[in-house]
């Protein structure tokens, strides 16, 4: 931004709110947006859906079986505020959250976007449907 700034190019602010956490450990941890609790105390009537890494088609046969995705959104008007991810490739995976967010998108675009299977990324494609009550693989 500062170099840009200097070029004389118009520069927009950092977007703090759609910009991916990431934690290199094992189990990896990435998250982007409001935390459930950030998401009630900002007044949102807030609706969860989780999906257990355990649950998903891809990593039983490599042994990647711990972790979830939680997608937090707005029981209103169903823009999704959050998602985290907790497991293998879960700072790979961020990115479609950074996405969805920096697009102000919906649990209902989640679920209408084709995940190809069997793929990790299928995991938030679950995620979303269990924000309905309604996850398939689960």
């Amino acid at each position: 931004m500062v170099v840009e700034r200097i070029a004389g190019h118009d520069v927009q602010p950092v977007p703090y709110g759609e910009t991916p956490n990431c934690t290199y450990c094992e189990p990896e941890v990435a998250s982007v947006g409001l935390t459930e609790n950030d998401a009630v105390d900002q007044g949102f009537d807030v609706r969860v859906g989780r999906f257990p890494f355990l649950a998903r088609g891809r990593d039983p046969f490599a042994g990647h079986t711990d972790g979830f995705v939680k997608i937090v959104a707005d029981a209103r008007y169903d823009e999704v505020l959050g998602i985290h991810i907790i497991g293998h490739k879960a700072t790979e995976l961020i990115a479609e959250g950074t996405a969805i967010l920096r697009l102000e998108g919906t649990v209902a675009e989640l679920i209408h976007t084709i995940h190809a299977h069997p793929t990790l990324s299928e995991s938030v494609h679950e995620a979303a449907h269990a924000v309905y009550g309604e996850a398939i693989h689960y």
